[in-house]
């Protein structure tokens, strides 16, 4: 179904902070308290049939992803991000159905076998061709080996849902300020980027990065040309 500012969601007289409340969610009012992300909103995802269609591969075997999530806990499989084709020779980062964080490099999972805290989470992952990473707000929680595998695919990535499949898995929350690395972040980098959105960057926090989407108000990508498509 078509989501986002277009026919069905105005923007007509919206005053910032805002709520749209049809569909994807691409303005959301922060409750005052606790800790939140540096973002003027952040995209919802209804759990049901929302999600965003990059125009991209991403395969890159060294990279990373960091992003800030506000989960329902609904019980089922939650992606976040995923770009991998069928015989899953990519990467997926998702909240399984006991609220853990699972991260797969090429069927090497990570495993965060403690469910998160309610409320805004950011979580990163890490990938530098031996030892993947999972970082649950800046701090490390889990590696795996991934000594001897190489990312290899040719599917288009997704925010939100499966890369090649649109049939369940679909997150059901809120997120924002998402973005991809073609290189290895350090955990004092995540630190530093999981305050800040796009324009407070610093050069070096740009190195390598490929794609950034602060979901604010829209899908487009703040860093390249890969827009996503709301569906």
């Amino acid at each position: 179904m078509p989501l986002g500012l277009g026919t069905n969601l105005s923007s007509t007289g919206m005053i910032t902070p805002g709520i749209v409340t049809s569909n994807l969610v691409l303005k959301h009012n922060y409750a005052g308290g606790g800790v939140v992300p540096v973002s003027d909103g952040a995209a919802f995802f209804d759990g049901t049939d929302d999600y965003i269609a990059l125009g991209a591969t991403f395969s890159h075997n060294v990279h990373s992803i960091s992003t800030w999530i506000k989960v329902t806990a609904d019980a089922i499989n939650k992606f976040i991000f995923d770009a991998r084709d069928g015989d899953d020779d990519g990467i997926v980062l998702y909240i399984d159905g006991d609220e853990d964080i699972k991260y797969e490099v090429v069927s090497v999972m990570g495993h965060y076998n403690t469910p998160i805290t309610a409320g805004w989470n950011h979580i990163a992952a890490t990938n530098d061709g031996t030892t993947s990473r999972i970082y649950l707000n800046g701090i490390e929680v889990e590696t795996a080996d991934t000594s001897g595998v190489t990312v290899s695919t040719t599917t288009n990535a997704k925010i939100g849902t499966r890369s090649h499949s649109t049939v369940s898995n679909f997150f059901n929350g809120y997120m924002c300020n998402v973005g991809f690395w073609s290189g290895v972040l350090t955990q004092a980098q995540i630190k530093s980027i999981m305050w800040k959105n796009y324009a407070n960057l610093i050069s070096s926090e740009k190195t390598n990065l490929v794609s950034w989407w602060n979901l604010s108000a829209d899908a487009n990508d703040s860093h390249g040309s890969n827009n996503g498509t709301l569906t």
